[in-house]
């Protein structure tokens, strides 16, 4: 499967319900590339995000390349800045697993979507990480301190598993969740992957976090990601990830 944030990998479970009249709201779009390739499949796109600098780059991007129909603004998740009944879809990928109140954005999404209108959503679970090749341990323990440090910022890396009920409780219809697998099984693929956990060793907020909360050392980061680059060349490296997802209609 391609790695790329494009529709056809990352909302393949949206497509079929959209049409060319349908206004779509992505919720939590931040820098727009997923929006962007859904503008190309619905009638009109409003990105949300609450990152002013995510949201700049997504206009730039899309007065560059995007097909002119899609328009994004600043705006909280847990108070959409949109009228109630106003969109047929209103998505939002990789959003509840990164809130403390997944229940209280999923009642913004309702509120936004029209009578008959879906609320679809997607998330990673971190339950369903697959990973094969050199150095493991080491490259696995890069996750553990990351859902780690997800915890502790009030993400929660299983949320995958709870989109269901979720959506049952916030009073959604007809809900379908379904999983998929995201996966990494080529020379390219592996690669980028391996060298994007190899930069992610030096982030400043990755690596300051982790040595802050004593998950891990300098010494114990500069070794992680000498496995990661060692991990992307190798042709026994492979890496899955489970995204589940599930939507439903407001009835």
């Amino acid at each position: 499967m391609a790695s790329s944030r494009s529709a056809s990998v990352y909302a393949d479970f949206l497509l079929p319900h959209l049409t060319t009249q349908m206004h779509l709201v992505d919720v939590g779009c931040g820098s727009g590339e997923l929006s962007l390739d859904l503008a190309l499949r619905v009638g009109r796109v409003t990105g949300v995000d609450a990152d002013g600098a995510g949201v700049e780059v997504a206009r730039a991007a899309g007065a560059a390349t995007g097909p002119g129909n899609a328009d994004f603004v600043v705006g909280d998740a847990y108070a959409l800045p949109l009228p109630d009944d106003h969109a047929e879809v209103v998505f939002g990928h990789s959003v509840l697993e990164a809130v403390e109140r997944p229940g209280d954005v999923l009642a913004e999404m309702r509120r936004v979507a029209k009578p008959g209108g879906l609320v679809a959503v997607a998330s990673v679970e971190y339950g369903g990480l697959i990973l094969g090749g050199p150095h493991e341990s080491r490259v696995r323990q890069f996750f553990e301190i990351r859902e780690q440090l997800w915890l502790a910022a009030g993400a929660f890396p299983y949320r995958g598993r709870d989109l269901r009920g979720l959506l049952v409780a916030s009073g959604l219809g007809h809900v379908e969740a379904s999983t998929a697998s995201v996966s990494y099984g080529t020379e390219h693929a592996v690669r980028e992957f391996g060298l994007g956990r190899a930069d992610d060793c030096l982030d400043e907020w990755y690596a300051e976090s982790a040595r802050r909360q004593g998950l891990a050392t300098a010494e114990d980061l500069a070794t992680m990601r000498e496995a990661w680059l060692e991990w992307a060349e190798s042709p026994t490296s492979y890496a899955a990830f489970a995204w589940c997802r599930a939507l439903g209609r407001k009835v």
